[in-house]
């Protein structure tokens, strides 16, 4: 009997031990698979985080480069806007070939498709066909797409305006942000989106005055089409860049909406992200397999995950980082840089002294035009570099944008050394520049300084005055450098022999 008991106790307690086994298989199978679950869905957010965060990093890279873009227009119409000769040969009088000249050196010099100076009472009084200029008088309300721009630059010059002895003139650009005295926006020409800029036509140093009434008002305005985006990317790199007419793009996609100027919807210039081109599931996936397999490494597996994630998402922040602090194609510091360090600089005033060694490249553009974009590419990094080279530690060197470079140099403020600093600067970048094609490229550089706290303590009146050196230094003979001290005697004489040249030439 004792021995039948046992036997009973034993068929009784074998399944009990099989149920648990298998419910402790059935649990580790749960692990595992809420293991992977949830492995997945980390996989999952981490990977939509890093997405939409190196998106928006690229939004805001788009539209800092987008507002350069604005900002160099506005400074490349300046030339002609801001200038005594225009108000004289203009306004005051109408000289056929001033406005010719002026008008095409717009368009030889920044390629722009149009421009037009529109006087009063909305009458156009020229108008540019790439390089060719027509001298006409036809209302503006035959193009309408430019009325809104010129209504907001007229409203401007007269918030601007001053009364002076003899007439009105305008207030000093130095003290106003340029959306403060000029119009930027984007408008439809001849059924093209452009982006264009508006400015009355006023002098700069007040030694001829402003009628009474409405300002004439000069128009430029690029189209955008394949130049302007390849312009644009120079800066970004950004993969398969396009303006799509009409389209709203979805929120959180890579894209940057516009409205034109009279708020109406234009478009969306769309690119294709970096981040939607990556994918972690490669790598997921197998080590998913690998923990079902091997659940004794379950916790194993899943750290090292998790630190591989850590990883790519700091990699990924630090890689943004870089990006909207440096210039894609020279790898100098960009323009929001720069105005930190600036800022910064400013700040330890007068303690700490500085320069800033504003420059552009001469003879850039017949670069492009002769060899193409790619050879401007390797002129930019060739110039970036001898710069760097140059400069070392004393400074830091930057790229605004297309040809314009900027330094801030802390080594030194006295006049001797740094005109030594910008010849050895001039030299370097005047050296041919081997092509990949075999051939040599050569080009310039013009250079404008300004010493702080000599001329200036905050980053605005600094950056004015170095603009104003470059300007003079491109304008008298280019491959020079002007100091911003100097510019006010210095323009002066050019003034009084420009005047003589344009009576030598009436004569």
């Amino acid at each position: 009997m004792t021995k039948m008991n046992r036997q009973f106790s034993n068929r009784e307690a074998s399944p009990p031990r099989q149920h648990i086994s298998k419910l402790a298989f059935l649990l580790a199978g749960i692990l595992i698979a809420v293991t992977s679950a949830s492995l997945l869905f980390v996989g999952y957010v981490a990977s939509q985080a890093s997405d939409q965060q190196a998106i928006a990093n690229e939004k805001r890279l788009f539209q800092h480069t987008l507002e350069n873009q604005k900002y160099r227009m506005i400074r490349e119409q300046l030339k002609v806007s801001h200038w005594d000769e225009s108000v004289r040969n203009i306004i005051r009088t109408f000289d056929y070939d001033f406005v010719r000249s002026q008008i095409r050196g717009l368009w030889k010099d920044y390629s722009y498709n149009k421009v037009l100076i529109i006087a009063h009472g909305n009458q156009v009084l020229a108008e540019s066909f790439e390089d060719y200029t027509h001298i006409i008088n036809r209302p503006l309300n035959e193009t309408p797409g430019y009325l809104p721009l010129v209504e907001k630059a007229r409203a401007l010059y007269m918030s601007n305006r001053v009364r002076i002895p003899g007439g009105y003139s305008h207030r000093s650009l130095q003290g106003l942000e340029p959306p403060q005295y000029a119009a930027v926006g984007f408008i439809v020409i001849d059924d093209k989106p452009a982006l264009a800029t508006a400015m009355p036509i006023v002098p700069d140093q007040d030694k001829i005055t402003l009628p009474a009434g409405q300002p004439v008002i000069l128009v430029s305005a690029k189209f955008i089409d394949e130049e302007m985006l390849s312009s644009l990317n120079g800066q970004l790199s950004f993969t398969n860049l396009t303006f799509l007419r009409d389209v709203i793009a979805a929120p959180g996609s890579p894209s940057h909406f516009v409205r034109d100027a009279n708020g109406q919807p234009l478009g969306s210039f769309s690119w294709q992200s970096r981040a939607l081109g990556s994918s972690i599931w490669p790598t997921v996936i197998p080590i998913v397999l690998i923990l079902s397999l091997l659940l004794a490494v379950l916790a194993f597996g899943i750290a090292w995950r998790i630190g591989r994630l850590t990883s790519s998402l700091q990699a990924s922040e630090r890689q943004n980082r870089h990006l909207a602090l440096h210039d894609t194609l020279s790898g100098l510091a960009n323009r929001l840089q720069f105005n930190r360090v600036l800022k910064s600089a400013t700040d330890d005033l007068p303690a700490s002294p500085f320069a800033i060694i504003h420059c552009d490249l001469d003879k850039f553009k017949s670069v492009n035009d002769t060899h193409g974009h790619a050879a401007g590419d390797t002129v930019i990094k060739a110039v970036a570099q001898r710069m760097t080279d140059i400069i070392g530690k004393g400074g830091l060197v930057a790229r605004l944008g297309g040809d314009e470079f900027v330094i801030l140099y802390r080594g030194f403020t006295d006049r001797g050394r740094l005109t030594l600093l910008s010849g050895q600067l001039i030299g370097a970048v005047e050296a041919p520049i081997p092509l990949d094609n075999g051939k040599t490229a050569e080009i310039g550089l013009s250079i404008g300084i300004v010493t702080a706290p000599e001329c200036g303590s905050t980053p605005e009146g600094l950056m004015a005055a170095a603009d104003d050196a470059l300007y003079y230094s491109k304008e008298n003979g280019r491959g020079q450098a002007a100091f911003a001290r100097d510019i006010k005697h210095l323009f002066a004489m050019s003034v009084s022999g420009a005047e003589d040249d344009h009576t030598s030439d009436a004569a």
